[in-house]
């Protein structure tokens, strides 16, 4: 194979890993963003489920040639209102990616069985919500049962 490729067979589990490994980075930043020390083993044991993608974009067919300007709108026209696209909500990441999820596109998801330590002591510097900024994903926005 050439460098920088990927072999047609294997571009399935690039694409389950780099989903996988990205929602694992996600949950371990927000975790540390809301003063929450994971167990060791909290990265390996956490599970993923309720996987939520954007649609595809359709693409739209390309212009040819110039066209002559059209008359100008009136205000009696009715001019359409582009809705947001609807996210498809999934079970598993493996249904998310067959609905044409690919990397680099938002996602979003529900991390369970995720272990670790409040620190009520300890402040936790230098870290940023990443979710700032209009961003689709939200990392303080995480649910914590203290026990």
């Amino acid at each position: 194979f050439r460098p920088g490729t990927l072999p047609p067979h294997l571009i399935p589990t690039y694409v389950g890993f780099a989903m996988d490994e990205c929602a694992r980075e996600a949950a371990l930043e927000a975790l540390q963003q809301n003063n929450i020390r994971p167990f060791d083993d909290a990265r390996m044991e956490m599970t993923f489920d309720t996987i939520s993608i954007l649609p595809p974009k359709k693409k739209g067919k390309k212009k040819k040639g110039k066209r002559k300007k059209q008359p100008a709108q009136t205000e009696s026209e009715v001019v359409a209102v582009e809705e947001a696209p609807q996210w498809q909500t999934f079970e598993s990441m493996k249904e998310a990616i067959s609905a044409g999820w690919k990397p680099g596109q938002s996602f979003s998801f529900v991390a369970t069985n995720v272990k670790g330590q409040k620190l009520n002591d300890q402040e936790v510097t230098g870290a940023e919500a990443l979710g700032a900024g209009g961003s689709a994903l939200n990392l303080n926005s995480i649910q914590f049962d203290g026990e």
